[in-house]
């Protein structure tokens, strides 16, 4: 078995995760490039605002849920 040394695991990080942010900002990129711009209403925008406040306040719902209703 042969041994590694904390510097070595560490170098490997590090190159682990300038590749992560190397491929984040090629999938960014693409996303931006591919996916339509959409405009929201005003009633759209108040809504994000909601749902935003409520995942702050700990509310969710559980997918069972989610598939009775739109069963």
């Amino acid at each position: 078995m042969t041994q590694v040394t904390f510097d070595e695991v560490y170098a490997e990080v590090k190159k682990l995760n300038k590749r992560l942010d190397s491929m984040e900002k090629t999938l960014r990129a693409l996303m931006t490039m591919i996916l339509p711009e959409e405009e929201l209403s005003q009633a759209e925008w108040e809504e994000l605002k909601e749902i935003e406040a409520e995942m702050k306040r700990g509310e969710c719902t559980t997918l069972s849920e989610l598939t009775k209703n739109t069963v």
